[in-house]
């Protein structure tokens, strides 16, 4: 517990420390920075990403957006209030950015099967949306990154059922449960500023089932095979 805090602790400072970093070169002006114009716009992208990201999944945002909209941030706001804001988001996501490679570890070191799983499960959703992505998504970037999103949490909720230690009939029940909630839910989980009606949720019900199925689907058995291939690899060539 004791190191547990003074990790956190370290973390906190560490997020405090960017974030106000960042902060600091957005207002300040150009010319009273020691650095060029170039290399301070390319410095405070690249930190301040984590946060406009977050910005483009969460109901709040900061300064930046991955894909600006133009729109209004905070209209009429005082300095304080739009650093308060800022604060908000980029604190608790430089912390999580900070205890990334520890959860990594940590999954990698008590179930190393099931993370090489994870992994291979991950570059098969990633290759599989981007493919639909390009072919049938839209010019709104911003939209295509919240349906991606979606599709990773509903993937990942159906995966943790799939691969539990559950009794089959469970497990089963429990997947198409996920599908089912997820084709329900997902528009209002992409359409986080607007919600959409209900009938229009009904309407795209049975298409975002089938999608579903077929991706949530496709991907677990193209994972499930691809891990038994490389077992079965491994054993011949350990044999041989």
């Amino acid at each position: 517990m004791r190191l547990f805090a003074i990790g956190f602790t370290l973390r906190l400072i560490i997020a405090t420390v960017i974030s106000m970093a960042v902060w600091r070169l957005f207002i300040t002006p150009f010319d009273r920075l020691p650095l060029p114009r170039s290399a301070v716009i390319i410095i405070g992208r690249v930190l301040d990403f984590p946060v406009a990201l977050a910005g483009e999944l969460l109901p709040i945002r900061g300064m930046e957006l991955v894909f600006e909209d133009h729109a209004t941030w905070c209209d009429f706001c005082q300095p304080g209030e739009m650093f308060r804001l800022q604060m908000r988001i980029a604190i608790p996501t430089y912390i999580l950015v900070l205890y990334l490679p520890n959860l990594l570890r940590w999954a990698a070191r008590r179930n190393a099967r099931l993370f090489k799983r994870a992994v291979i499960g991950l570059l098969f959703y990633a290759v599989f949306t981007i493919a639909f992505i390009l072919v049938t998504g839209s010019s709104d970037r911003r939209q295509d990154l919240r349906t991606a999103a979606v599709w990773l949490l509903i993937l990942s909720a159906a995966a943790a059922v799939a691969w539990s230690k559950i009794e089959q009939r469970w497990k089963f029940a429990a997947v198409v449960a996920v599908l089912l909630a997820g084709a329900w839910t997902s528009p209002f989980m992409m359409m986080i500023f607007i919600a959409p009606k209900e009938d229009q949720v009904r309407t795209y019900f049975v298409s975002d089932l089938v999608l579903l199925i077929f991706g949530v689907g496709g991907t677990l058995s193209l994972t499930w095979a691809v891990e038994n291939g490389i077992e079965r690899w491994r054993r011949r060539r350990v044999g041989e």
